[in-house]
Order: C-alpha cells, then sequence, then structure tokens
C-alpha cells in the first residue's frame, strides 16, 4: 500500500488519528527463519530497511537467500536482487540446504544427472524447491533502484502484497548503472542507490534487506578488529540510511560448555551495531558452508 503523500501545512490535530492507526499496525509482517534475527530485529518490519555485512567469504550470500527462500516458502512474495551470482546458482545454493545435509553444495550439478546415484535426493530437493519456494521467489539479475521500484509495484499490484526485496549487494548493484548514469565516486553512487532503497520503502512499504561488502582495510590485516559501522563500504551511506545494521563476524568465544552449546561449523556471531527501533545485541550461528546452510547456537 502507497503511503500517502505529506501535507506540510497539516497539524497534528488534524492527522492524528492517522498516525494512530499506522502505529497499531506497526507490526512484523513476518518472522525470520533464524532466531537470531528475531532476537534481534523482532522480524520483518514494513517499510524499514536493514543491513547485513560481513568480510568475503562469511556467508552473506548464503544468509540472505536462506532467509529469502524461508520467507518465500511461508507465502510471502520476495524479489531478490543478485548483481552477483546467476540465479541458477543461488538454487544449487537452496537445493543444498533442502536436502537437510544428503547432498554437499559441491555435488548439487552432478546429482542433476539421471544416472547420478544421489538423482533420487536431488528430486525431492527440488520439488521442495518447485512447490514451497519458486511459487513467490523472484530472482532478478542487476538492475538500478528505478527498475526496482517498477517491479515492487507490479508484484504489490499482482499479489495484493508487498514484496520483501534483498539486494545482494549494495555495493555491486550501487556501482552499476543506478538512475540511468555511472557513477565515477563509488560513496556518490552507494549514497544514491541507499536513497533509492529508501524510496522503494517509503512508497510501498516494502522491506529491504540488503548484503553490504566491508571495506578491504577492515579484514586485510589478518587481525579482527572490533565491528562498526565504519567498516562498511560507503559507511556514511549505510550508517544514516538504514535503519538496522548488523554485521557478520567471527565468533572467538570459547562456549560454556556443558552450558552453551558447541559448534556445528564454522562459530560466528551476529552483531547489531545500529537498531532504530530496538535494543542493540549480539547472537550466535553456525555457518555450514558445505551445505549452505546456517543455524542457530546457543
Amino acid at each position: 500500500m502507497q503511503r500517502p503523500n505529506a501535507n506540510p501545512l497539516a497539524f497534528e490535530s488534524d492527522v492524528l488519528d492517522e498516525h494512530i492507526h499506522a502505529l497499531q499496525g506497526d507490526k512484523p509482517i513476518a518472522a525470520f527463519g533464524l532466531n537470531a534475527l528475531n532476537s534481534i530485529l523482532g522480524g520483518v518490519y514494513p517499510g524499514l530497511n536493514y543491513a547485513i555485512g560481513t568480510a568475503p567469504g562469511k556467508g552473506k550470500t548464503t544468509l540472505a537467500l536462506q532467509e529469502a527462500d524461508k520467507l518465500a516458502a511461508g507465502g510471502h512474495p520476495v524479489v531478490y536482487v543478485s548483481a552477483e551470482l546467476p540465479a541458477h546458482k543461488l538454487i544449487e545454493k537452496s537445493l543444498a540446504r533442502l536436502s537437510n545435509g544428503e547432498l554437499a553444495l559441491s555435488e548439487v550439478s552432478e546429482c542433476a544427472v539421471e544416472d547420478h546415484p544421489k538423482h533420487l535426493l536431488f528430486e525431492v530437493a527440488l520439488g521442495m524447491y518447485r512447490s514451497q519456494v519458486a511459487p513467490n521467489l523472484c530472482i532478478t539479475g542487476p538492475l538500478n533502484t528505478v527498475e526496482l521500484s517498477n517491479i515492487v509495484g507490479l508484484v504489490t499490484r499482482e499479489r495484493g502484497e508487498v514484496p520483501i526485496v534483498f539486494i545482494d549487494y549494495l555495493q555491486l548493484l550501487a556501482c552499476g548503472v543506478t538512475a540511468d548514469q555511472q557513477f565515477i565516486d563509488e560513496r556518490l553512487a552507494i549514497t544514491s542507490c541507499v536513497k533509492g532503497l529508501r524510496e522503494i520503502s517509503n512508497l510501498y512499504g516494502s522491506p529491504v534487506i540488503a548484503l553490504s561488502s566491508t571495506t578491504r582495510k577492515s579484514y586485510d590485516s589478518g587481525k579482527s578488529p572490533k565491528p562498526n559501522l565504519g567498516m562498511f563500504g560507503g559507511s556514511s551511506a549505510v550508517e544514516y540510511g538504514f535503519d538496522s545494521v548488523l554485521y557478520l563476524a567471527d565468533d572467538d568465544d570459547k562456549p560454556e560448555w556443558p552450558y552453551g552449546s558447541p559448534a556445528t561449523g564454522t562459530p560466528l556471531k551476529l552483531i547489531a551495531l545500529k537498531n532504530r527501533y530496538g535494543t542493540l545485541g549480539e547472537a550466535r550461528l553456525d555457518f555450514d558452508g558445505a551445505h549452505a546452510t546456517f543455524r542457530d547456537r546457543g
């Protein structure tokens, strides 16, 4: 639903009931699949923009795709903008996860062949994807925010529900063609892209979940600096343009065993660096890269 244009001459006595009505309806439209995200963000709220950043190789695409698939399987329309991987490589990750550990990511493509010993497992995962995820998931390649706004509008009209938008990832989307022009300065490009995403959220009430790279300086040293907003590429735009900013970091803390759950994959923790409508905190995850799966821990 599109938001009405603000009347600069209206006093609050004239529009108070409208604002109270909006406040009463300010509830999550969906829950994330991972408790780690729900515990920090409280669910997927309409019109909010979320940024998730991490160093290369920490699984940000896997995390976003897992959540996109879960939301689509729950009946919510999802638009996934992939500026890096083609759709079939994303589906490969999804099938590995849906096989519940039976298929490694590295063998999914081989199992697609009918005479492969694990082809039946592939077909089971594919059947789940075809019936549960695919009907509500739209994967697009690189596009600009004007084109994205048009897609969000089309989905909203056809489905009667605003889509949940995933951007994979912000810096690649921004530094391509944005609003029919090529930016030379990366920060200007990211600022324009973030502004465009905000306009989409304001116009349609569509939640936007954008992945973000971090600066090379933040990980080239070989050390793990304390996560901060300055680590994000185009940091000022990310800091001010998003409602919540999360960082996926290595979890070097030892579990309080037997009270804390041991890691079953690469131990990571999700840290809230900014949470405009909530509190800051962190939650623990395990990343099973071989099967393209994140799991809650602790």
